[in-house]
């Protein structure tokens, strides 16, 4: 469909486009006539995201600006939220109700019935030492207590002043590319607009902090409550370790074990060193009793010294007991006691030695050695032998005890370290828990800082009230009534499917289009197009569509005229023609023969079949079926030739496209447009 074509449309149903205008903007100025000026106010917020100073500011990071537009995000859902909305309501409510018991109304004159109304059915008792916060909480008892309530009405309702509805129109930008919140809400009543921006300035502040701790708060409690148990479970360890040690006498287990072996070592060495001594004095003392030729002295001697002996032996013990069990730094005591034995050990040995002077009578042996130097060797040998011994009895006490603690210490050892394991891995995760709980506040911290919103401008009362929009709304309303219905127009002449152009008629019938006649209104005479001369023009190009089409034909040419459908102007049509070749041509040229309906009657004679033309009439406001369709075809294959169509009934507008301009009427200004517009 071209320009013209769709200017053409728009002018046939302009009275009814222009009416619908005009009714769509008389309505909205009738309903719009009587509102009330609103008040409007506005806050500005700093949210810091960007430009804010937090804890990690120095860290050089670069600034994520996906996180930042979701965080605005947030910020803007959180603020016209259902649930803030809700408590702003309360706390409006809260607060009028406040200024009424003190006897204060703050409102405009005007509106003072709109809040009287609004509050004539609200009962909640106020005393003197009620806040705002206490009153609030009061009516959110009462509104959710039930949901058939006074309160709980007048909050979901369309009230001026504490409806849901109402509130619902506070408008939370963000102010371009910054990190600013801009919140605007008009009303009726500045007052009432300045003090619900402010309640709404506190409620999302409020409500902003608590979400920020609320979204922090659960790990720092699970980190907080892990620390605690891994430091019990820390201590628990240590106090475990601590009576371990305290149970089995352990100080430092590693040294203790170092200086036991050690010590081992060295009383082994000894023994070994002791073992010598007594196998040298043993041999010693068996080659001096050889060398000795009196040999019943011995048991003399040793009958003598057997007292001497024991005594030698029991010293022996007790000063082997004391080299062996005690440091080298003996205390004052313990060295007087080392003395002291030593002292009566040596005395002894004299004494042993003088007792066998006098039972010696041979001065010498047959090897000519003194026999006195011999028996000096072999006490002394003697005495070795019986230190040696009593040293051995000792140190083998003495290594026993080893084993024994060599015994206790082994299994210790697995112990200890298993339980300075269990300490190791507590205290790990004890500083690993403790870290991620200095982290999760430390993020908190950081969280709060770069989400601190702050208040650059406060909302300020309105002085003056908004431009009414009446004329704004009525102008829209005119416009939507123009653009609504051409659009519908334009829209179902799209949708149309049926004949109606030339053009679609061809495509659909697959037929060449010989002639097309007008519409004519009921009454032709008052209309402005003159229709006289439009049937002739059709007419003309009708008549000389035949004569085209009859050339090939001798004599008088036959001209079959059918329909598939009923009523299609068949007979309208051949009078039609017959007038006019009448006038203009002779009226002999053609022989008419017009069939009924060729989808409801038969039309088997030779007269159809030997026609010169066939000529298919059907209307222009008429759809074409598949019914159409296959009797046409049936009705080509009886005929053995292609009919041309005439199509009847067409729009003066469509009838333009074939015969030229359509004599009417028209205004100076209409012959201007149709210029431009050609």
């Amino acid at each position: 469909m071209s320009f013209v074509q769709i200017v053409r449309l728009l002018v046939r149903f302009s009275a009814y486009i222009g009416l619908t205008a005009l009714c769509l903007a008389f309505l909205v100025f009738w309903f719009t006539k009587d509102a009330k000026q609103e008040y409007q106010s506005h806050t500005l917020l700093n949210t810091g995201l960007i430009s804010g100073y937090n804890i990690e500011s120095n860290n050089g990071e670069r600034i994520d600006y996906a996180y930042t537009n979701n965080e605005m995000e947030n910020l803007i859902n959180l603020a016209t939220s259902f649930e803030t909305q809700k408590e702003l309501s309360a706390r409006l409510l809260a607060h009028m109700l406040l200024e009424r018991s003190k006897g204060e109304n703050p409102i405009l004159k005007e509106n003072q019935e709109v809040l009287e109304t609004s509050l004539e059915n609200i009962e909640v008792k106020i005393n003197g030492r009620d806040s705002l916060k206490s009153v609030q909480q009061k009516i959110i008892e009462l509104r959710e207590a039930d949901k058939q309530n006074a309160i709980y009405e007048l909050t979901y309702s369309k009230n001026l002043f504490f409806g849901l509805d109402q509130l619902e129109n506070i408008k939370v930008v963000r102010e371009g590319n910054s990190d600013m919140i801009r919140m605007e809400y008009a009303s009726i009543d500045p007052y009432m607009s300045q003090i619900t921006l402010s309640f709404l300035t506190d409620i999302f502040m409020e409500s902003q902090l608590d979400t920020k701790e609320g979204q922090t708060e659960s790990v720092i409690l699970f980190f907080e409550e892990a620390t605690a148990n891994t430091l019990a479970k820390l201590k628990q360890a240590e106090d475990d370790l601590l009576n371990f040690r305290v149970k089995n006498q352990i100080i430092n287990y590693y040294e203790q074990t170092r200086f036991i072996s050690g010590n081992k070592e060295e009383l082994d060495k000894q023994f070994q060193d002791q073992l010598k001594i007594k196998a040298g004095a043993e041999s010693a003392i068996k080659r001096i009793e050889l060398e000795i030729d009196d040999k019943s002295v011995l048991p003399v001697i040793q009958e003598r010294i057997a007292d001497n002996q024991k005594k030698i032996a029991a010293f022996t013990n007790e000063l082997t007991e004391i080299t062996i069990t005690n440091d080298s730094l003996l205390d004052r005591q313990t060295l007087v006691k080392k003395r002291d034995l030593e002292a009566k050990i040596k005395n002894l040995k004299a004494e042993m030695i003088e007792s066998t002077k006098s039972v010696i009578a041979v001065t010498q042996t047959s090897d000519g050695v003194p026999t006195s130097n011999l028996l000096t060797q072999w006490l002394n040998n003697v005495i070795s032998r019986e230190e040696s011994s009593a040293k051995l009895e000792v140190m083998k006490i003495r290594q026993k005890e080893y084993e024994a603690i060599y015994d206790r210490f082994a299994p210790l050892g697995s112990t200890l370290t298993r339980l300075e394991r269990e300490i190791d891995v507590a205290e790990r995760e004890y500083l690993e828990n403790l870290r991620s709980y200095n982290q999760a506040r430390l993020d908190q911290y950081n969280m709060l800082m770069s989400s601190n919103l702050k208040v650059i401008d406060k909302p300020f009362y309105p002085a003056q009230p908004e431009k009414s929009k009446t004329s704004m709304m009525v102008i829209l309303a005119f416009m939507v009534g123009l653009v609504v219905p051409s659009s519908a127009v334009i829209g179902m002449e799209f949708m149309d499917s049926s004949l109606k152009s030339p053009k679609n008629t061809a495509e659909k019938t697959g037929l060449r289009i010989a002639g097309l006649m007008p519409k004519l209104p009921k009454d032709v005479e008052k209309s402005n197009i003159d229709f006289s001369t439009i049937t002739d023009q059709a007419m003309n190009l009708f008549v000389q569509e035949l004569r085209i089409a009859g050339k090939k034909a001798t004599g008088k040419k036959n001209v079959v005229v059918f329909s598939i459908q009923n009523q299609e102007g068949k007979t309208t049509l051949i009078e039609n023609a017959q007038k006019f070749i009448g006038k203009h041509f002779d009226e002999n040229e053609f022989n008419w023969i017009e069939l009924p309906s060729i989808l409801n009657n038969p039309y088997g004679h030779d007269k159809v079949k030997n026609g010169d033309i066939h000529i298919l009439v059907t209307k222009a406001d008429r759809k074409w079926t598949e019914a159409d369709q296959h009797a046409l075809k049936v009705y080509k294959k009886y005929v053995g030739q292609k009919p041309v169509v005439f199509l009847n009934g067409v729009r003066t507008d469509i009838m333009e496209d074939v015969i030229g301009e359509v004599p009417k009427k028209r205004s100076w200004l209409r012959r201007k447009v149709k210029a431009v517009l050609s």
